[in-house]
């Protein structure tokens, strides 16, 4: 790769605004697709100067996207019954892939399209549900899969290498009816397409609780995973093409734990990666973390990447820093871009500035305050004039619909405030932890996080209008 770090910095791309963006996939610098919590694919031409909605689906959530060429995609969701979408005009139209094998994986989390006629897919990234493995070879005609129950108890991100050696994430647990504190990490490889796999970590020392999240390899040899652990961030790293593994924790140089919960990892070369994700055990700081020694020791950026502050009519302005809670890095000829709050890039260029027509400028919360949630929370919204169906639906962190808060045709326009007392569609009260709320208005849809605890506010201040900087 031809960049330069010391001439490069993240900057955030004009990206709507969004609680978490899922996935990014670009096939060139300049050309890429994302998936967002409000439920859109968005697509860009100028690497991020402008985005233009392709679709918009109020009751999906997407989670991953693939795309193997100019014209051909793949969108994969958590929503049960609506797993997978396709292209097959540059996201022009995006299609429900309506001939899933009814054992497919209820929710597609990992999405690899090798090339048009060869897609790889796995999930779910839920311990009560099958995991399994989906796969097509002439493009969507017929579906192959297999349950991985007996090497994985749930399964996250995927990558093939050609039509035989291919990687997938998750966790494994021996326990009867496992919960997610009972999983340690698995690495699967198969040299056969996908018939067979076999574990490739073997009896590395991972505490219960953890699971692979996300799997990238910058050569053949040379390949990294990030693991999701509440308490001990860790990444796994090889450098013989997968045959062994050597796990690290995110201490900083005194040795000390900096980034608890991770979720995105991105190297941009063997010596300069990147991680990020969730950041705590409360889901609150969003850290992102940085490393020039190959994962031995790494640096908090949090404090320097200030969360994008949006006005009501103002599009986010580029800052020369990062941002928060990552959960997807992309690597493409002299680019690199990560997603997570918004949509960002590594550059050493400035990001196209808006005309008014580019930036969306709908609200439908009435706050720019946090939602907070103890044994209940408090939604302001404003229901704007001529709305015809109203929906706002809650959502866990791994974005599996968890109550349906409200639906309504023809709803009076105007402020509004909605309680909710977590519990779930079941009237279950779903124990403290993170939550995502969308709220949908005909074709307009915004999300927003809620947190346990209140999370820094960093504001846009100064004289210098096009960098954020904390208060």
């Amino acid at each position: 790769m031809t960049i330069n770090s010391n001439n490069y910095r993240w900057i955030a791309t004009q990206a709507e605004i969004a609680s978490r963006y899922d996935d990014i996939f670009f096939i060139t610098p300049e050309m890429g697709w994302a998936v967002n919590s409000n439920g859109k694919i968005l697509k860009t031409v100028d690497g991020g100067g402008c985005w233009k909605e392709q679709l918009h689906e109020p009751a999906v959530y997407f989670r991953s996207i693939s795309i193997v060429s100019e014209q051909i995609g793949w969108a994969g969701c958590t929503t049960p019954g609506r797993q997978l979408f396709h292209t097959i005009d540059g996201g022009e139209n995006w299609q429900q892939v309506m001939n899933l094998p009814q054992n497919a994986p209820s929710a597609v989390c990992g999405l690899w399209g090798l090339d048009e006629q060869r897609v790889y897919a796995s999930g779910t990234n839920y311990p009560e549900r099958p995991a399994r493995f989906l796969k097509t070879e002439d493009g969507g005609r017929t579906w192959y899969v297999r349950d991985m129950e007996d090497v994985a108890t749930l399964l996250v991100d995927i990558y093939f290498k050609d039509e035989a050696i291919g990687w997938v994430v998750g966790g494994r647990s021996t326990q009867p009816d496992p919960r997610r504190s009972d999983v340690v990490p698995t690495v699967l490889k198969t040299e056969d397409g996908g018939q067979t796999w076999r574990d490739m970590l073997g009896d590395i020392n991972a505490p219960l609780g953890e699971w692979g999240w996300k799997i990238q390899f910058l050569d053949d040899d040379f390949a990294v995973v990030a693991c999701e652990n509440l308490q001990a961030g860790a990444i796994l790293i090889t450098e013989d093409g997968g045959n062994s593994w050597q796990r690290q924790e995110i201490r900083n140089l005194d040795g000390q734990m900096i980034n608890q919960n991770l979720e995105g990892i991105g190297f941009l070369d063997r010596q300069t990666g990147w991680v990020g994700g969730w950041g705590d055990p409360v889901f609150s700081s969003g850290r992102t973390s940085h490393t020039q020694d190959g994962g031995r020791t790494w640096i908090d950026l949090t404090p320097t990447w200030p969360r994008p502050v949006k006005g009501l009519d103002e599009p986010c302005p580029p800052f020369e820093t990062g941002g928060q809670y990552i959960n997807r890095f992309r690597f493409i000829g002299n680019m690199a871009y990560a997603s997570g709050n918004t949509v960002y890039k590594y550059t050493n260029q400035p990001i196209h500035e808006p005309i008014a027509e580019e930036v969306g400028s709908s609200r439908l919360f009435t706050s720019e305050e946090d939602l907070l949630c103890t044994d209940q929370v408090e939604i302001p919204l404003m229901v704007p004039s001529n709305t015809q169906s109203l929906s706002v639906v809650l959502y866990d962190r791994f974005a599996g619909q968890v109550r349906t808060l409200l639906e309504e045709n023809n709803p009076t326009p105007g402020q509004r405030s909605l309680t909710w007392d977590r519990k779930n569609d079941q009237g279950e009260i779903l124990p403290p932890g993170q939550f995502i709320v969308r709220v949908n208005c005909d074709d307009v849809s915004e999300s927003r996080f809620i947190f346990q605890t209140p999370v820094e506010k960093r504001t846009l201040v100064g004289a210098t209008p096009h960098l954020l900087r904390e208060d």
